[in-house]
């Protein structure tokens, strides 16, 4: 991939080729588009070069990809992980590229990798891919074959908000939708299992988008916060020291009694100094 990359800026010196820090897609990843939504694990090439290029050219010169979508796409308003598998000499994954190329342009919550499962056969292997193109959605909806991107769409439009990944979440908040992603849990009326990741996450931006999420949540909806209390007491022991200052500062805000028992024992204990301090200092403004 890398020499891929090598011979690109060779023959098209505009290109900018950069390596990113940090990416929602895992690596190693070719990401294009004007969006920045569409990750090639892939070397692109014969058949599979037109859809590269094709999507390397989004938002220049006006051009875009070819397949007509849906009038149905416009109404996909949650993020959306599609994976499709193909292969160089499959003669019908190019136009399944193409298709998805087209609608992650079109909307970018859509988040496309396509993943050459000969490049790759690990990931070919522990998604149980026999052919293709196989068309994934978020691990719960498959299409293997020829599809219809009516099909999709319908299926990114209906899916089941409390099921969103974390990286589908970690989108929301990264995009400073914080407060609507706690009104979707307010009015599903639960918190959504993949928050746990975010709170718990390494990284501190991350991490800040899900606090935000709980903030409003504490002040909104504060039985559904404390209903989250156990999911995080479970996880605490295992977090990184700078994670468990952030998990003691979410636990205060629900103000409520278990997490009070749970924040004075925690002073009590033989833990680190940092996160009995920041236990000590919460409980100092608990009213």
């Amino acid at each position: 991939m890398a020499s891929f990359c090598d011979r690109l800026k060779a023959l098209a010196p505009g290109v900018t080729i950069r390596r990113p820090s940090d990416e929602l897609f895992r690596a190693p990843a070719l990401i294009v588009g004007r969006h920045k939504n569409i990750a090639f694990q892939a070397v692109p090439t014969e058949r599979e070069l037109p859809p590269f290029l094709a999507a390397l050219g989004q938002g220049t010169d006006g051009q875009a990809p070819e397949p007509a979508l849906p009038d149905s796409a416009a109404a996909i308003q949650l993020p959306a992980e599609l994976t499709l598998f193909i292969a160089m000499q499959c003669p019908h994954c190019p136009q399944a590229a193409m298709q998805l190329i087209a609608l992650a342009d079109a909307n970018p919550p859509v988040r496309l990798t396509i993943i050459d499962g000969t490049l790759f056969p690990g990931l070919a292997r522990d998604q149980g891919i026999r052919s293709v193109p196989t068309l994934i959605l978020e691990d719960r909806v498959r299409w293997s074959g020829p599809f219809k991107m009516e099909e999709i769409v319908d299926q990114c439009i209906r899916r089941d908000p409390t099921q969103l990944s974390a990286t589908c979440l970690r989108q929301i908040v990264e995009s400073g939708d914080a407060p609507r992603l706690a009104v979707m849990m307010t009015k599903q009326g639960q918190i959504f299992p993949a928050l746990t990741e975010l709170l718990c996450h390494d990284r501190w931006s991350v991490r800040l988008g899900a606090m935000v999420t709980m903030e409003y949540l504490c002040s909104d909806a504060p039985e559904l916060a404390a209903a989250f209390i156990p999911r995080l007491l479970e996880r605490f022991d295992g977090l990184a020291e700078t994670v468990q200052v952030d998990v003691v500062q979410v636990l205060a805000q629900t103000r409520h009694a278990t997490a009070r028992e749970w924040l004075e024992s925690l002073v009590k204990q033989d833990a680190c100094p940092a996160v009995k301090e920041a236990a000590a200092e919460e409980l100092g403004l608990w009213p």
